[in-house]
């Protein structure tokens, strides 16, 4: 009788390991978050779930046309039968661009969704809020691993993709000197890791160039309104050339304000997340917005001869005809681009370190509307290589590309 229950309860405890075994590999044969199986996280044999938050209310509300760019490039990818036989799945957060509804988001996405990826995000300080939700899961194209504190040292998950802040800060000094003759110039930036990555790109840079003098720095906060004091202050450090790091409103306030004192004969250089869309920007700034630069990592949209460009907008045009097609929509698209070819690669070992260690292979890669990414072990910044425009007459208007960046001599090749 003692023996019986002695093989019994062996029989019990061998059938409850085999449970929590089991449920442990989860369904369709995902695997521990890690990535150690066959699948990660967000995998099963008809479908791959793939994350984002981003504005979709509030303040800056108008750059949810990157969630809408990521949704219609997943209907693209779906119709044509998915990804090595799976269909995509978006799944999609509203943060407001504030920190303190981001770490929701993310946890729920992270957590309790449990996305195999995250791809597309912006806002710097509210990655910073989340980022211990990111130690391991891939992140593709998010906004911050356009700044340093994001890629040096590299994180082996994160994934640039647009070009990173501090190269275009430097970039704007470069031309502004180079082809501008500049010799003093101002620069305004957003008060907070992301305007100032910018700005001690610029600065550094000018350090370097020597003979050129910072005029002056202004901060401001990203919710402000009132840009009249430091469109006065600008003016009266009087320098040849002006510089702004940021987002679309507070950009265009202060253009309007510069077009109220007679300041707009003094270029003013804007980065590519305020400039990438000249709708938006004319329509918030009006006439004043002419005459403005901004670098741009992906094509205008009056490039009608590009076959990249007319997939995009066939498809973005159908699925989201009450949007525009602008840059903000086509960054979100190129973003899950560069995600879907890492699936791609990665074949049926949808683990995290095999999906990692594919997007290490390529190498200026140009199947996106990004102009060529690259990734190594050693480097995660994607595009180095980027164009100026000049807003004209409700257009943007290419004045100069593309223009690489070498990072082992630190200098930009023009019309290369």
């Amino acid at each position: 009788m003692k023996k019986n229950r002695l093989l019994r309860f062996g029989t019990m405890l061998i059938a409850s390991l085999l449970a929590i075994g089991l449920a442990g590999c989860g369904a369709g044969g995902t695997s521990s978050p890690s990535g150690n199986g066959k699948y990660a996280q967000g995998v099963t044999d008809s479908e791959i779930l793939i994350g984002h938050f981003g504005p979709q209310t509030g303040f800056a509300a108008n750059y949810d046309t990157i969630r809408q760019g990521i949704q219609s490039y997943v209907n693209l990818v779906n119709a044509q039968g998915g990804v090595n036989g799976r269909k995509l799945k978006l799944i999609a957060y509203d943060n407001e661009y504030q920190p303190s509804k981001t770490v929701p988001v993310a946890t729920k996405l992270v957590q309790e969704d449990k996305v195999f990826a995250i791809v597309a995000t912006t806002c710097t300080p509210c990655h910073q809020a989340a980022e211990s939700l990111f130690t391991e899961i891939p992140m593709v194209g998010p906004s911050p691993a356009s700044t340093s504190a994001f890629l040096e040292p590299i994180r082996k998950n994160w994934f640039g993709a647009q070009m990173n802040y501090n190269i275009e800060g430097k970039f704007f000094v470069d031309y502004a000197v180079k082809k501008m003759g500049a010799k003093r110039i101002a620069i305004i930036y957003e008060n907070d890791d992301y305007g100032k990555e910018g700005l001690k790109g610029a600065k550094e840079y000018a350090q370097s160039l020597g003979g050129v003098e910072i005029a002056g720095e202004l901060p401001y906060n990203v919710q402000d309104v009132d840009f009249s004091s430091h469109a006065q202050k600008l003016k009266q450090l009087s320098p040849d050339v002006i510089i702004m790091t940021g987002v679309q409103k507070p950009a265009a306030a202060l253009r309007t304000q510069l077009a109220k004192i007679d300041a707009t004969n003094i270029p003013l250089m804007v980065t590519y997340a305020i400039g990438m869309d000249q709708k938006v920007m004319f329509d918030l700034a009006g006439e004043s917005w002419n005459g403005v630069y901004s670098s741009l990592s992906t094509p205008t949209i009056d490039e009608t001869d590009n076959p990249k460009l007319k997939e995009f907008l066939d498809q973005f045009t159908k699925d989201f005809p009450s949007s525009s097609p602008n840059g903000s929509a086509q960054a979100g698209w190129a973003a899950a681009q560069i995600l879907v070819e890492g699936i791609k690669r990665s074949g049926d070992n949808l683990t995290w370190d095999n999906f990692i260690a594919q997007m290490e292979t390529l190498k200026d890669w140009d199947g996106s509307l990004y102009h060529d990414v690259f990734y190594t072990p050693d480097t995660r910044y994607g595009q180095t290589t980027l164009f100026l425009t000049q807003a004209k007459g409700g257009k943007l208007e290419k004045v100069e590309g593309p223009v690489k960046y070498d990072p082992g001599t630190k200098t930009f090749i023009y019309g290369k």
